[in-house]
């Protein structure tokens, strides 16, 4: 019911269970979730050794690499972190506000109007263009071809992101075969890419982007230089966790925008009038209350036995701080099936952003998304570009129901919506 109905399911079995409750599926371990406030402290405060989210992440690997940092636990995490973070701090992530203007400005321009499309397939070739612009852009750039050559690769090698067989290994022989024989290949090819950018960069002493310098500067604790497969699985995380999350964040926005036409006004007006952003944020913030693509923060392995508030837990069981459970609690939310902006203008701590840890649309701990500036920015400004020409209707009459792509959830039909012309821009 979970893969099924995944909102309903997880709701159902807090009602009948409490806020603890185990979910034991075929080739998984037991998966405890977790969605008291005090529970998930505990859990993001817990020893590094005790639990390693970077073992829990292993869904992901036959994309990001075996030896992709968002996989590493403990020190080994923590120097991979290091690299990334002051490209990602939101003074830095400032510098690409007008890339990523042009780039949603150019991409806006183009999609149809008057007539229902799914956005989500036009939103990811999106922001992939944006995190391929922001990670390998710069003096030593690309070419314009090869970067769309890599571009389109990597939206064929993602694709298999909606299918059960990268979570399900068992499903990759028999019919799941041809889909995963068609991953291998895609991802030979992506590699081939990457690789060709990695080597210029390290033979020529001119990167592609001052981030791949990083990454070919890093040196590890016996000094060495980074192997070039560990560089490779760095950028690909980067690429996987800089546009799959925002492209289905904006297009849930698009739904709940539609289906509540009081809030589009609203937000409009406010676009309209250039009076800053602040009902636009808080509507970014209930997207990611309301509709959190992660559904539950990246598990962590129970790797000794650890006192957790109070409770044992032992290997081989992985926690999971459930997000959409905190979202929707009604003693921290109160009507929390209502899409409402206004309530992150009325609580006390607007002012500085929503309190954790009842605010988990990045995760927590050491685990939290090092990218969370510059996907603000992107709902922000694709938002901004996308309502300050045209308005949003809905191409149904309920708000879609969510999808399984690999470890997130997206709108089952794309994110159907019509466009329709507001004034000329």
């Amino acid at each position: 019911m979970l893969w099924r109905w995944p909102f309903s399911a997880l709701e159902s079995c807090r009602r009948r269970y409490g806020s603890r409750f185990t979910l034991r599926a075929s080739g998984f371990p037991p998966l405890v979730f977790l969605s008291a406030p005090r529970d998930i402290r505990a859990l993001f405060n817990a020893p590094a050794d005790a639990l390693h989210p970077g073992e829990g992440g292993a869904t992901i690997m036959p994309i990001v690499g075996d030896g992709s940092f968002m996989l590493l636990d403990e020190e080994e995490h923590l120097a991979g972190r290091r690299v990334i973070l002051p490209f990602f701090q939101s003074s830095a992530v400032a510098r690409h506000a007008d890339l990523v203007a042009d780039v949603a400005r150019r991409e806006v321009a183009s999609w149809p109007r008057e007539r229902a499309i799914p956005l989500h397939p036009r939103l990811r070739a999106l922001t992939l263009e944006i995190v391929l612009r922001t990670v390998l852009g710069g003096p030593g750039a690309l070419a314009e071809a090869d970067l769309q050559a890599l571009r389109e690769r990597l939206l064929g090698m993602l694709s298999v992101t909606a299918s059960a067989v990268l979570p399900q290994p068992s499903l990759r022989h028999g019919p799941g075969g041809r889909i995963w024989r068609s991953f291998l290949r895609a991802r030979a090819e992506v590699d081939e890419l990457i690789f060709a950018i990695i080597d210029g960069g390290a033979r020529d002493g001119a990167p592609a982007s001052e981030l791949l310098g990083a990454f070919l500067a890093a040196r590890g604790a016996d000094g060495a230089p980074p192997a070039r497969g560990t560089v490779r699985d760095d950028i690909m995380s980067i690429i996987l966790a800089g546009h799959e999350t925002t492209a289905s964040e904006l297009a849930w926005a698009f739904q709940l925008l539609a289906h509540n036409p009081r809030v589009l006004e609203r937000l409009q007006v406010e676009i309209d009038e250039d009076a800053g952003e602040e009902y636009l944020t808080a509507v970014i913030h209930e997207v990611l209350r309301h509709r959190p693509v992660f559904l539950f923060a990246i598990p962590r392995a129970v790797k000794r036995a650890i006192d957790l508030d109070g409770w044992t837990c032992r290997p081989p069981a992985h926690l999971l701080a459930c997000i959409y459970l905190v979202h929707h609690d009604p003693v921290l939310y109160p009507k929390p099936q209502e899409f409402r902006p206004e309530r992150f203008l009325e609580a006390p701590e607007s002012a500085r952003g929503p309190a954790t840890p009842l605010w988990l649309p990045w995760g927590g701990g050491r685990k939290r998304c090092p990218g969370r500036h510059m996907a603000v920015l992107e709902m922000k400004t694709v938002l901004r570009t996308v309502l300050s020409s045209v308005t949003v209707r809905a191409a149904s009459r309920s708000i879609e129901h969510p999808r399984w792509r690999s470890v997130i959830v997206t709108p089952h039909a794309g994110a159907r919506v019509v466009l329709r012309g507001r004034r000329s821009t």
